[in-house]
C-alpha cells in the first residue's frame, strides 16, 4: 500500500465562536458598549462559566472611573485634583474661544472703518487720473506743463525741456503725457532723451563730435519695464560699446553691435526673485512685460 493511498485523518471541527456585550470606560469618560469574541477556554465554561473579574487600567483616571461605576456611583466621579485640572483646560479653551471671536471683532471692526471713509479715497483716487486746473510747470513756472512721471514721488508737473533736464540720470523713469483728456503712455526715447554710453558720470555726450559713433536705438531692461532707448556711443575712451555699457551698470553678451542689454539692478532682482519665489526666467520677463504695458505685452517679444 503506498503513502499517497492511505486515508487521511480528518478531525472534526469542534471550535466555536461566542460574542459576549462588554462594558468599557474611555478616557474621556463615556460608557461604550461593544462585542467581543469570547476567548474563555470551554473547560472554563463548563466549570465555573466566564470569569468576571476585570483587567485594572494603568490609566489612574479610568480606574476611577471605573471602580465609580461599579459601586454604583456616577461615572463622572472625580478626585480633586483632577476635577481642578480639568476645570482648568475648560476654562483655558473658554478664553481661547473669547479672544479669537475679539479678534474678528476687531477685523470687522476695521472693515466698518475703512467704509466710513469710501468715498473720500475714492475721490483722492480720481483726482490722482486728472491734471490740475493750473498747469504750470514746477521748475520753471513759465511754460504750460502736460507731463508727469509716474515713478517720481508727489505730485510733479513739467514741460517737455524740464522733463528731459531732470531725467538725464533717470533714464529708466515712464512719463505720461496729459492729452484730450486722459493720460498717455510715452518714452523718454520718443520725447528726445539720448543715453550716452561714454560719458555715463556727466550725463552729456562726447564735446567732439568727431568722436562719436552714432546712435543706436537698443532695448534696455529694468526691475521697472523694458525700454527702447536711443543709445549714443563715443570712441575717446577707445572702449569697445559693450564695455561702454557696462560702465553704465548694463549687462550685454560681449558683441561688436549690442541690442540688448540689462540692469545689474534687474538682475540681482531676479536673482533674489528665483531663489525665494522660484521664479522662472520665463515667467520672470513675462513680469516685466505686464509691468511695462499690460494691455499690450506682445509689443515687447
Amino acid at each position: 500500500m503506498s503513502l499517497s493511498s492511505r486515508v487521511k485523518k480528518v478531525k472534526p471541527k469542534t471550535g466555536f465562536r461566542e460574542l459576549k456585550v462588554v462594558e468599557t470606560v474611555s478616557r474621556k469618560g463615556f460608557d461604550t458598549l461593544k462585542l467581543e469574541e469570547d476567548k474563555t477556554p470551554r473547560r472554563q465554561l463548563k466549570k465555573g462559566g466566564p470569569s468576571t473579574t476585570r483587567r485594572r487600567s494603568s490609566s489612574p483616571v479610568k480606574r476611577a472611573k471605573v471602580e465609580g461605576f461599579d459601586n454604583g456611583q456616577p461615572s463622572f466621579h472625580l478626585d480633586g485634583a483632577m476635577y481642578e485640572k480639568r476645570k482648568t483646560l475648560v476654562n483655558n479653551f473658554s478664553f481661547l474661544l473669547t479672544s479669537l471671536s475679539d479678534n474678528l471683532q476687531r477685523h470687522t471692526n476695521f472693515l466698518e472703518q475703512f467704509l466710513g471713509h469710501e468715498e473720500m479715497y475714492l475721490s483722492h483716487l480720481l483726482n490722482l487720473e486728472t491734471a490740475p486746473n493750473d498747469l504750470t510747470c514746477t521748475s520753471c513756472g513759465d511754460f504750460e506743463a502736460y507731463f508727469r512721471c509716474i515713478d517720481c514721488y508727489g505730485p510733479q508737473w513739467w514741460c517737455q525741456e524740464c522733463l528731459l533736464d531732470f531725467h538725464t540720470h533717470h533714464p529708466f523713469h515712464r512719463p505720461q503725457q496729459w492729452k484730450e483728456g486722459s493720460f498717455e503712455n510715452t518714452s523718454l526715447c520718443d520725447l528726445g532723451l539720448r543715453f550716452y554710453a561714454g560719458h555715463s558720470t556727466s550725463g552729456t555726450g562726447c564735446c567732439e563730435e568727431e568722436n562719436l559713433r552714432g546712435d543706436r536705438m537698443m532695448v534696455l531692461i529694468h526691475v521697472n519695464g523694458v525700454f527702447d532707448h536711443c543709445v549714443r556711443f563715443c570712441k575717446c575712451q577707445g572702449l569697445f560699446e559693450h564695455e561702454q555699457l557696462f560702465a553704465t551698470a548694463c549687462f550685454l553678451p560681449p558683441s561688436n553691435r549690442p541690442e540688448t542689454a540689462f540692469s545689474l539692478d534687474v538682475l540681482d532682482y531676479y536673482s533674489i526673485d528665483s531663489m525665494e519665489c522660484k521664479t522662472s526666467a520665463q515667467s520672470f520677463f513675462q513680469k516685466l512685460r505686464r509691468v511695462t504695458n499690460n494691455a499690450f505685452q506682445k509689443k515687447f517679444q
